[in-house]
Formats: C-alpha cells, sequence, structure tokens
C-alpha cells in the first residue's frame, strides 16, 4: 500500500499528463498554422513547453524511487506517457520535418522523405558496420543518414547542410531536436557542398551525398569538392532523366519544371552520372540501386571508390 507521499507524487504526475496533453494539442494545432497560412508559433506557448520540461525534469528526480506505475492507481500515468506527450508537443513545434527519425517512446518525426531503419540505409546500401570510420554526411537536413552512420558505429559522424539549415521556412530545429533527444554525438557545420575542402572539413572514410546533386548548377564543380574530402569510398543517390538516351545527357530544368521546385537543375542519366563521377577522379563505379518513377525519370543509387 503506497504511503500518503508517494500517492501526491503519482497525482501530480497524473496532473502533469494533463498539462502534456493540452500542450500537445495547442501545439499541433498551432503546427498546423504555420503550415497552412504561415502563422508563427505564440512566444507564450513556447516558454510554456520550457516551463512545462522544467517542472517535468524536477519531478522525474523526486520519483525515482517510486513503486512501478502498475503499482499506482490506475488512472495515473507512467513516466514514459508523460515523456512521449512532451516529445510529441516539441516534435510539433518544428514547422517542416523531411526525415521520419524515429525518436523513442514511440514517436516518430512526420518526414515527407518516407525514411525508415533499416530498410532506407538498405536501400542506399550503407554498410552494415562503420565501426571505426569517420563520415560525412552532406546535405544532412533532419540528419537520419548522419544518425544512422552513428547508429551503426561510426567513430565520428560530421553533418554538412547551408541551404536548408540556414532557410527561414525550414531551419535547423529538426536536426538539433533529433540530435539531443537521440543523445546523438553527431558534429555539424553549417557550409555549402561548392566550399568543402580538406582544409575546412578534412577527409572523410565514406562520403553520403544524398539527394543533393540534382539541385546543384554546378553538379561537376560540386563532385569535385565532394571527392576532395573522400578518403575511400562516396555513396550518392540522385534523381535521374533521359534513361532512354544510349549516351551520357542531362536534362535541364527550367523553372519548376520537375516537381515545382526551382532548386531541381538538372537530371543526368546513368551514363552521364558515372562519367562525371569519373571526370571527378573516383573509380570502381557501381549502380546499386534504381526505383522506377515514371516514364524515363527514376531515382539512383551509385557506389563509387577513390
Amino acid at each position: 500500500m503506497m504511503t500518503a507521499e508517494t500517492q501526491t507524487l503519482w497525482q501530480q504526475l497524473n496532473d502533469l499528463k494533463k498539462r502534456a496533453t493540452d500542450l500537445n494539442l495547442r501545439f499541433s494545432q498551432a503546427a498546423q498554422k504555420l503550415q497552412d497560412s504561415g502563422t508563427p508559433l505564440s512566444e507564450s506557448l513556447v516558454e510554456e513547453l520550457a516551463v512545462y520540461r522544467q517542472d517535468f525534469d524536477k519531478l522525474c528526480a523526486k520519483t525515482q524511487q517510486l513503486p512501478s506505475p502498475q503499482a499506482a492507481p490506475a488512472e495515473i500515468v507512467s513516466l514514459q506517457d508523460i515523456e512521449r506527450l512532451l516529445l510529441k508537443a516539441e516534435v510539433a513545434k518544428i514547422p517542416t520535418w523531411h526525415h521520419c527519425i524515429d525518436l523513442g517512446c514511440g514517436v516518430i518525426t512526420p518526414g515527407g522523405g518516407k525514411t525508415s531503419s533499416p530498410q532506407t540505409e538498405e536501400k542506399i546500401g550503407l554498410p552494415e558496420s562503420l565501426a571505426g570510420m569517420t563520415v560525412l554526411d552532406v546535405g544532412a537536413w533532419d540528419g537520419f543518414y548522419s544518425f544512422a552512420a552513428e547508429r551503426r558505429g561510426a567513430k565520428r559522424v560530421l553533418a554538412t547542410d547551408s541551404f536548408v539549415w540556414q532557410s527561414p521556412d525550414v531551419g535547423k530545429g529538426g536536426f538539433e531536436l533529433a540530435r539531443r533527444v537521440l543523445k546523438s554525438q553527431v558534429e555539424d557545420m553549417e557550409i555549402d557542398v561548392l566550399d568543402l575542402s580538406p582544409e575546412k572539413v578534412g577527409v572523410f572514410d565514406l562520403v553520403l551525398f544524398l539527394g543533393v546533386l540534382y539541385h546543384m548548377r554546378h553538379p561537376l564543380l560540386a563532385l569535385d569538392r565532394v571527392f576532395s574530402v573522400t578518403g575511400k569510398q562516396l555513396i550518392l543517390e540522385t534523381h535521374v532523366d533521359m534513361l532512354d538516351c544510349q549516351r551520357p545527357a542531362a536534362a535541364f530544368y527550367c523553372g519548376g519544371e520537375l516537381n515545382n521546385d526551382p532548386t531541381n537543375w538538372f537530371g543526368p542519366n546513368a551514363l552521364a552520372v558515372k562519367g562525371m563521377l569519373e571526370s571527378a577522379g573516383f573509380r570502381d563505379i557501381k549502380a546499386v540501386n534504381i526505383s522506377q518513377a515514371s516514364g524515363t525519370c527514376a531515382r539512383m543509387v551509385f557506389h563509387a571508390w577513390r
């Protein structure tokens, strides 16, 4: 039978649950307004979440020796239930997620990129073990592949981005939240692809260049920069076009021709990708995966070595 003090603490936990439920609903509504009409999040709501986390952390410290939730009255919730609601509220505060990242507690970020573990890592051919290796993730966005590399044993992972992280409409919040929740040691640097160099970022055993090439106005120069920081292997994933052409070729997209996105510039075919990689200095180039989209377009994954 629980003491009066224990009962009080569990009741305080229940009160926290009610606050968390309310915060989760209000953050979800605010996030929807932000997405639909650009209405910014209320500063008071953000501050309320910060106060809640402080209260939550203080109560957690007091309840470490309490009986398990199963020993408490049925209406009292567990710490994990409260943490899940709090985490969902924090995720909802981020205006745009690209990656689906499992943050634990049953919370997966609502990314449009449809990433999932381990299927997505297998699709790009990410080695099952990266023990002792260094990894550079170029164009990391929310960091799904950076965290996957760390989880597979990489001794150092550097995530880089500039276009997304410096965007006022997207920003770096998703990456930073995921890194904190996952207790990750992934490093970060805001740097453009064309500014990559051994002097600025170092040289890495494995470089990930995923979903970036077709956004480059200068794709050959971009691959030159990527080659300069690749110590052993490159994994490249990209949109490809003109697959019916029997010689190296690339489609040039004017305006928003591809997916109504003006940041899409070129759709090379597989032969052109291979030729560009060879021009940059890569050898032993292999196409390891292709997913047909429509017509002459697809997504392809290439592995290349120095």
